[in-house]
Protein backbone atom coordinates (compact mmCIF):
# COMPACT_ATOMS: atom_id res chain seq x y z
CA UNK A 1 0.00 0.00 0.00
CA UNK A 2 1.44 3.64 -0.69
CA UNK A 3 1.13 6.70 1.91
CA UNK A 4 -1.53 8.60 0.45
CA UNK A 5 -0.10 12.05 -0.91
CA UNK A 6 -0.67 15.34 1.31
CA UNK A 7 -2.08 17.45 -0.55
CA UNK A 8 -1.43 21.11 0.67
CA UNK A 9 -4.32 23.16 2.23
CA UNK A 10 -6.34 25.58 -0.80
CA UNK A 11 -5.19 28.91 -0.03
CA UNK A 12 -7.65 31.15 1.54
CA UNK A 13 -10.18 33.07 -1.39
CA UNK A 14 -9.11 36.62 -1.22
CA UNK A 15 -11.30 39.02 0.06
CA UNK A 16 -13.22 40.60 -2.55
CA UNK A 17 -11.80 44.36 -2.66
CA UNK A 18 -14.92 46.87 -1.73
CA UNK A 19 -13.94 50.16 -2.61
CA UNK A 20 -15.51 52.01 0.30
CA UNK A 21 -17.51 55.30 -0.57
CA UNK A 22 -17.03 58.39 1.48
CA UNK A 23 -19.79 59.22 4.34
CA UNK A 24 -20.43 62.62 4.16
CA UNK A 25 -21.16 65.37 1.76
CA UNK A 26 -17.86 66.86 1.82
CA UNK A 27 -15.68 63.61 1.32
CA UNK A 28 -18.20 62.68 -1.86
CA UNK A 29 -17.50 66.29 -3.42
CA UNK A 30 -13.47 66.04 -2.58
CA UNK A 31 -13.81 62.56 -4.33
CA UNK A 32 -15.25 63.79 -7.25
CA UNK A 33 -12.38 67.02 -7.12
CA UNK A 34 -9.66 64.39 -7.18
CA UNK A 35 -10.98 62.33 -9.90
CA UNK A 36 -7.80 61.08 -10.75
CA UNK A 37 -8.29 60.90 -14.67
CA UNK A 38 -9.26 64.33 -15.37
CA UNK A 39 -6.83 67.38 -14.90
CA UNK A 40 -7.73 70.33 -12.51
CA UNK A 41 -8.53 72.54 -15.33
CA UNK A 42 -11.52 69.59 -16.62
CA UNK A 43 -12.49 69.22 -12.99
CA UNK A 44 -13.11 73.40 -12.98
CA UNK A 45 -14.79 73.96 -16.62
CA UNK A 46 -17.11 70.59 -15.43
CA UNK A 47 -18.38 72.75 -12.32
CA UNK A 48 -18.04 75.88 -13.78
CA UNK A 49 -20.32 75.04 -16.99
CA UNK A 50 -22.65 73.37 -14.18
CA UNK A 51 -22.55 76.54 -11.95
CA UNK A 52 -23.57 78.71 -15.06
CA UNK A 53 -26.63 76.48 -15.98
CA UNK A 54 -27.54 76.94 -12.76
CA UNK A 55 -28.27 80.92 -13.22
CA UNK A 56 -29.51 80.21 -16.48
CA UNK A 57 -33.06 82.10 -16.35
CA UNK A 58 -34.66 79.39 -18.69
CA UNK A 59 -36.48 77.62 -16.36
CA UNK A 60 -36.90 73.63 -16.97
CA UNK A 61 -33.98 73.28 -19.33
CA UNK A 62 -31.07 73.34 -16.82
CA UNK A 63 -31.10 69.31 -17.41
CA UNK A 64 -31.05 69.05 -20.87
CA UNK A 65 -28.67 71.77 -20.99
CA UNK A 66 -26.05 69.22 -19.35
CA UNK A 67 -26.76 66.40 -21.10
CA UNK A 68 -26.29 68.35 -24.22
CA UNK A 69 -22.41 69.78 -22.73
CA UNK A 70 -22.20 66.06 -21.94
CA UNK A 71 -22.79 64.93 -25.12
CA UNK A 72 -20.61 67.95 -26.88
CA UNK A 73 -17.39 67.69 -24.02
CA UNK A 74 -16.34 64.10 -23.07
CA UNK A 75 -13.95 64.69 -20.87
CA UNK A 76 -16.03 66.75 -18.82
CA UNK A 77 -16.64 65.64 -15.28
CA UNK A 78 -20.66 64.94 -15.26
CA UNK A 79 -21.31 64.36 -12.19
CA UNK A 80 -19.40 67.56 -10.98
CA UNK A 81 -21.43 69.03 -13.35
CA UNK A 82 -24.88 67.56 -12.57
CA UNK A 83 -23.92 68.31 -8.81
CA UNK A 84 -23.22 72.25 -9.35
CA UNK A 85 -26.16 72.99 -11.75
CA UNK A 86 -28.08 71.44 -8.80
CA UNK A 87 -27.21 74.79 -6.86
CA UNK A 88 -30.62 75.59 -8.40
CA UNK A 89 -33.31 73.92 -6.82
CA UNK A 90 -36.55 74.21 -5.59
CA UNK A 91 -35.23 75.53 -1.88
CA UNK A 92 -32.80 77.92 -3.68
CA UNK A 93 -34.89 78.63 -6.97
CA UNK A 94 -36.78 81.89 -5.47
CA UNK A 95 -33.56 83.79 -4.08
CA UNK A 96 -31.59 82.98 -7.38
CA UNK A 97 -34.84 84.41 -9.08
CA UNK A 98 -34.78 87.28 -6.91
CA UNK A 99 -31.00 88.04 -6.96
CA UNK A 100 -31.56 87.87 -11.03
CA UNK A 101 -34.17 90.31 -11.13
CA UNK A 102 -32.36 92.61 -9.26
CA UNK A 103 -29.15 92.73 -10.90
CA UNK A 104 -31.83 92.84 -13.97
CA UNK A 105 -33.18 95.92 -12.58
CA UNK A 106 -29.86 97.22 -11.54
CA UNK A 107 -28.55 97.36 -15.06
CA UNK A 108 -31.93 99.00 -16.59
CA UNK A 109 -31.66 101.69 -13.94
CA UNK A 110 -34.73 100.19 -12.62
CA UNK A 111 -33.35 99.59 -9.37
CA UNK A 112 -35.68 102.09 -6.94
CA UNK A 113 -39.19 101.14 -8.68
CA UNK A 114 -40.15 97.99 -6.83
CA UNK A 115 -41.30 96.29 -9.81
CA UNK A 116 -41.30 93.23 -7.66
CA UNK A 117 -44.08 94.14 -5.48
CA UNK A 118 -46.02 94.89 -8.54
CA UNK A 119 -46.88 91.07 -9.24
CA UNK A 120 -49.54 89.24 -7.55
CA UNK A 121 -47.82 85.67 -6.29
CA UNK A 122 -50.67 84.48 -4.90
CA UNK A 123 -52.22 83.92 -8.35
CA UNK A 124 -49.45 82.09 -9.14
CA UNK A 125 -49.29 77.96 -8.51
CA UNK A 126 -48.86 74.86 -10.52
CA UNK A 127 -51.90 74.89 -12.08
CA UNK A 128 -50.98 78.25 -14.06
CA UNK A 129 -48.09 75.86 -16.00
CA UNK A 130 -50.94 73.35 -17.03
CA UNK A 131 -52.82 74.77 -19.91
CA UNK A 132 -52.08 77.83 -22.39
CA UNK A 133 -54.61 80.10 -20.83
CA UNK A 134 -52.93 79.26 -17.28
CA UNK A 135 -49.22 80.02 -18.65
CA UNK A 136 -50.45 83.48 -20.94
CA UNK A 137 -52.17 84.71 -17.66
CA UNK A 138 -48.67 83.98 -15.35
CA UNK A 139 -46.76 85.39 -18.10
CA UNK A 140 -48.99 88.54 -17.95
CA UNK A 141 -48.83 88.86 -14.08
CA UNK A 142 -45.14 88.38 -14.34
CA UNK A 143 -44.91 90.66 -17.09
CA UNK A 144 -43.19 94.00 -14.84
CA UNK A 145 -40.17 91.67 -13.84
CA UNK A 146 -39.63 89.37 -17.00
CA UNK A 147 -37.29 91.51 -18.96
CA UNK A 148 -35.50 92.26 -15.72
CA UNK A 149 -35.39 88.88 -14.68
CA UNK A 150 -34.13 87.43 -17.82
CA UNK A 151 -31.27 90.16 -18.50
CA UNK A 152 -30.18 89.40 -15.08
CA UNK A 153 -30.29 85.71 -15.34
CA UNK A 154 -28.24 85.76 -18.27
CA UNK A 155 -25.39 87.54 -17.02
CA UNK A 156 -25.31 85.87 -13.25
CA UNK A 157 -24.45 82.97 -15.87
CA UNK A 158 -22.41 84.50 -17.77
CA UNK A 159 -20.65 85.85 -14.63
CA UNK A 160 -20.73 82.46 -12.53
CA UNK A 161 -18.27 80.78 -15.22
CA UNK A 162 -15.58 82.71 -14.20
CA UNK A 163 -15.95 82.83 -11.01
CA UNK A 164 -16.88 78.73 -10.96
CA UNK A 165 -13.68 78.44 -12.68
CA UNK A 166 -10.97 79.87 -10.98
CA UNK A 167 -12.42 78.95 -7.44
CA UNK A 168 -12.61 75.22 -8.49
CA UNK A 169 -9.22 75.38 -10.06
CA UNK A 170 -8.01 76.99 -6.52
CA UNK A 171 -9.95 74.14 -4.34
CA UNK A 172 -8.83 71.19 -6.82
CA UNK A 173 -5.16 72.29 -6.87
CA UNK A 174 -5.19 72.91 -3.04
CA UNK A 175 -6.94 69.37 -2.61
CA UNK A 176 -4.32 67.75 -4.79
CA UNK A 177 -1.07 69.61 -3.23
CA UNK A 178 -2.83 68.02 0.38
CA UNK A 179 -3.46 64.25 -0.29
CA UNK A 180 -1.24 64.08 -3.29
CA UNK A 181 1.41 65.75 -1.92
CA UNK A 182 4.59 64.00 -3.97
CA UNK A 183 3.39 62.93 -7.25
CA UNK A 184 5.30 60.74 -9.34
CA UNK A 185 8.96 60.82 -9.91
CA UNK A 186 11.15 59.29 -12.43
CA UNK A 187 12.82 56.60 -9.84
CA UNK A 188 16.56 57.15 -10.70
CA UNK A 189 17.30 59.99 -12.90
CA UNK A 190 20.78 58.85 -14.91
CA UNK A 191 24.06 59.42 -13.41
CA UNK A 192 27.38 60.65 -15.20
CA UNK A 193 29.73 58.08 -14.96
CA UNK A 194 33.14 58.80 -15.65
CA UNK A 195 34.97 57.97 -18.55
CA UNK A 196 36.88 54.35 -18.54
CA UNK A 197 34.27 53.29 -15.59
Amino acid sequence: MTDPIELPDPAPAAAPVSRATPKGLWNSLKAHILHPELSPEQVAWSFALGLSIAWNPLLGLHTGMVFLFCIIFRRLHRPLMIMSMLVNNPWTMVPIATASTWVGNLVRGRFGTGNIAKVDWHAIGWRSFLTWDGFEATTTLLRPILKSYLIGGTLCALAALPVGYFFMLWLANRLRRIHWPHPLEPACPPQDTPPGG
